[in-house]
Parts: structure tokens; sequence; C-alpha cells
């Protein structure tokens, strides 16, 4: 055994495919495993720990590496080294000796999105925006380096509170893809993600792109927006093979602009979704509005104003066939 990880032999291994810590294990001499965090998924294990050294709670993924890129911890050095609200900080990363690596993380107390929409239900349209708006920037920021996510979904945003504003909070994005900051290439969509929030391209054994973040990202939008998960209930061939063909029913009282922004992030083709800077750049104009496009705001108060880019886009969707091409070309044009 490594000595970079001490034992209390009293505890016993979580189950698993592959060799994982004990509780109580301490990885290089200072993160001390105190409890899981989730059940695990057979590519990797979350713990809640404890850092002697900074006395500060701090979560813990371990996961298997490959022999041949066991030093190949670039992904999870780029993503420390970025720095957005909506992203969870990375303290550590190192290979350890029995062929696992781990990766420190920052603790965040707050709940998930996911049980935020359970038991509080909607959320409404203008916070939902600034969701939106901060993951897609989150999201921006690591593809630019060459990062994609991989498991973007409701369940794995966690809400922290701000601390200069009662009641509010900053959604981040947590549970990465592991692997694939360790340098494997996953042949196969990540092991626990959820299936409603599988990509066609993912379903057809694709791996994940940024286009897939962006895509899952308009699911969770309509997630946060109606309430009920993006796919749910029916047989499970019907859930796996449901995104090879799945248009999602985006509600007409979410106004032009949520309709026109959700059917581009959701398009089947992944060359005519947007960018995720572009989705935050969107998002952003919804949630200046109070989650209603502007041409809507101006209709309302009878105001005469020239006719933007997702109004234009959501009158084409009106007269043509919901899987039309490239519906998001239509966008950057007339802008």
């Amino acid at each position: 055994m490594s000595q970079q990880i001490t034992r209390d032999r009293g505890r016993g291994r979580p189950r698993g495919t592959w060799p994982v810590p004990f509780l109580g294990d301490v990885f290089a001499g200072r993160y001390r495993l105190t409890g899981p965090l989730g059940d695990g998924d057979g590519a990797r294990h979350l713990f809640r720990a404890r850092d002697d050294i900074l006395a500060r709670d701090v979560a813990v993924a371990v996961f298997p590496v490959d022999r041949t890129r066991r030093r190949r911890l670039s992904g999870a050095r780029t993503l420390a080294a970025l720095d957005h609200p909506s992203l969870v900080t990375l303290y550590d990363a190192q290979v350890i000796g029995d062929g696992n690596a781990y990766v420190i993380m920052e603790f965040i107390t707050g709940p998930s999105l996911a049980s935020r929409i359970e038991t509080a239900g909607p959320i409404p349209p203008g916070t939902a925006a600034g969701v939106v708006e901060d993951l897609a920037g989150a999201l921006a920021m690591i593809h630019r380096v060459g990062i994609v996510h991989g498991r973007v979904s409701s369940s794995n945003v966690l809400l922290r509170p701000r601390r200069d504003i009662d009641g509010s909070f900053a959604p981040v994005l947590t549970d990465f893809d592991i692997t694939h900051l360790g340098g494997a290439h996953p042949a196969s969509p990540a092991p626990g993600r959820p299936s409603s929030y599988l990509t066609p391209e993912q379903v057809r054994g694709e791996p994940p792109r940024a286009e897939s973040d962006v895509y899952a990202l308009g699911l969770l939008a309509l997630e946060a927006l109606t309430g009920e998960p993006p796919l749910r209930g029916g047989p499970i061939q019907e859930l796996v093979l449901a995104p090879l063909a799945y248009d999602p029913d985006i509600p007409a009282t979410l106004g032009h602009g949520w309709r026109t922004l959700l059917t581009a992030m959701t398009d089947p083709d992944p060359a005519s979704r947007p960018s995720a800077a572009e989705v935050e750049s969107l998002a952003g104009e919804l949630r200046e509005n109070g989650g209603v496009a502007r041409a809507e705001r101006a209709s309302a108060a009878s105001v005469s104003e020239p006719v933007p880019a997702l109004r234009a886009v959501d009158l084409l969707r009106t007269t043509s066939s919901p899987r039309r091409p490239a519906i998001w070309q239509w966008v950057t044009h007339y802008r």
C-alpha cells in the first residue's frame, strides 16, 4: 500500500467492482474519509472527508486509472486553475499506489437543484434564467479549455447559499466525469447518469462532447421551469431509446424566448445546437427581463419595437418542421 494512505482497518470497504478505500483512510496525510456521498456507480466513489490541516470538510472522488495514463491528471489540473462561481473548486489531485487516483473538491452544504424542484416545485422563469446563465457560463469556461462535464443534470447541480443576499443561491456544477479528468476515454455513457439526461449521440454510443453538455442543460432548464423530469415512466427500453427521437414538449406558457432557446439547445443534431457561451448570453437577456423575451414585454406594454432574433426564430418554428435543421443558425444570423 502506498505511503500516501494510512488506514483504519476497523472499518469496512464500500462495495465496488475495484478496490476502493476504507472509511477512515487518510489521503496525503490530511484528508480523512468520514462518510460516503451517494452510492457510487462503479466508475468512481465519492466521500465526504475532513481536512485535518485546514479543519474543513471536503469532497473526495476516488476512481481507477488506466495503467498507461496514471500520470495524466491534466484535466484535473486544468479544472483546478479555473475560477467561476458555478464551478466546484478543486483543491488537490493525486495518483495513489493501488491503481486509483483521487481528486479533492470543495464540499457544498446546500441541496441539489433536483431536491429543490422536488420540494418547492417549478422555479420562476426569471430565477431559472439566472440559473441557466450561470451554468452556461461555467460550461463555456471549461469548454474553452477542452473539458467536457459529461454529467450535467439537476441532481449534479448543488445550490450554494449567497452570503450577501437572503434566500438567494448560486448553482454549482459538481460531479464531473472524473474518469475523463484522469485521462480515460470511456466508450459508453457515464455510469450512474440519469437516462433522462442522455443525449441522442450518447445513446448511439458516442462519447459526450461540449454539445452534449448544452443538450443536457436544456433538459435541466425545462425541468426547472416545469417541475417535471425530462423523461419519466414507461418501460426501461423507452427511457433508454427515447432520446434518439425525443422532441421535448416545451409549454407555450413559457413564451417564445424560452421555447426557442430550449428548442435550439435540445436539437437532435449536435452541430445545430448553440454553444454554451451563446446560451449564457441569451439566458442573460431572459433574466434581465424577468424570464421573458424583450418582444413579449414590449407587446404587453403596446410598445413598438423591432422583433428580436428569438421572436423571428419562434415564428419560423410555428411554420416549419420541429426537426428543421440548424435552427440556431437563424438566431445567430438575425442577432
